[in-house]
């Protein structure tokens, strides 16, 4: 007779270990989608309950007032084209606006989609926050999914995520990490797109991140948090594209956080957490088009 398995009950306060012991979360989400948040919570609450979360409500680009001494109005694609691939921008009557060169010399100055900007200023009001804090605290944003079947084999939940950030923390406080990518896509160690990798024997748990373009879920420590306003004089970029310029440019010590499965030096994606399928339905527009397929004109 064979016995079924379940899951493993997940931990409680009491019984983690010393790198997560005090780590707090900060829930991201807009007061508008009360459906995003009552969905994120509930998988929080079942999941991690050991991890004492507070809903920090994001700045609606649409309707909230956002200083132009923090965020700036427009951005410059030139940093971001160095990783990104860009392409020739047509207006609706097909005449040529800008070439795939253009973004890249001298770049193309777009508007902040209301999206970007409130996105970029909540992340900003949370490093405010952060950089009074005692210790590090995980950034969570409202599509956050800990729940997913694993490059590696098997589903990841909350077990495995609390076993995976014990290790990642423990590897990050080693190296004096100012941010540990919790999810990421981009190039870290191992696919450096410019920078170039040390030789020798490579972490299993993080690697040295280059160029990171996603921000749904990462731990922040307070010196981190400083260095990125004292940067942000205003944030001039979008919020990912401006924590991944200052890691690139080696005035923040950001890492990102491997699941099993994700050491492979092709991996350009990857993490402990990913990020909800919402089927479209996200309240960020990408300014450029982004890989969501926005119309790359609309905020020209």
């Amino acid at each position: 007779m064979t016995r079924e398995r379940s899951r493993s009950p997940h931990q409680s306060v009491d019984q983690l270990g010393p790198s997560l012991a005090g780590l707090s979360a900060l829930l991201l989400g807009l007061e508008r989608r009360p459906d995003r948040r009552k969905r994120c919570e509930e998988m929080l609450a079942k999941e991690v309950p050991w991890l004492k979360t507070e809903f920090f409500r994001a700045t609606d680009g649409n309707v909230d007032t956002v200083p132009d001494e923090e965020v700036s109005k427009t951005w410059n694609t030139r940093n971001n084209s160095l990783y990104g691939a860009y392409e020739d921008v047509h207006d609706k009557d097909g005449k040529l606006m800008y070439s795939a060169k253009d973004f890249s010399d001298p770049g193309v100055e777009y508007e902040f989609s209301p999206g970007e900007r409130g996105c970029a200023h909540s992340h900003y009001r949370m490093w405010q926050q952060v950089a009074e804090a005692e210790g590090p605290t995980l950034i969570l944003e409202d599509d956050v999914q800990l729940v997913f079947e694993r490059i590696g084999g098997g589903m990841s939940d909350g077990t495995t995520f609390t076993a995976r950030l014990e290790l990642g923390m423990r590897e990050a406080k080693k190296k004096e990490a100012d941010v540990l990518y919790l999810g990421w896509s981009g190039h870290g160690d191992g696919n450096y797109k410019h920078h170039k990798s040390r030789r020798g024997r490579k972490n299993p748990v993080v690697r040295k991140a280059e160029y990171i373009w996603t921000t749904v879920a990462y731990v922040i420590w307070p010196q981190g948090a400083k260095k990125l306003l004292e940067r942000a004089k205003p944030l001039n970029q979008p919020v990912d594209n401006f924590m991944a310029w200052e890691c690139r440019e080696h005035r923040l010590g950001a890492w990102v956080h491997l699941d099993e499965g994700d050491d492979d030096d092709d991996t350009w994606a990857g993490g402990i957490v990913t990020q909800l399928d919402f089927n479209g339905d996200s309240d960020i527009k990408k300014s450029d088009g982004g890989d969501q397929g926005d119309d790359p004109t609309e905020y020209l």
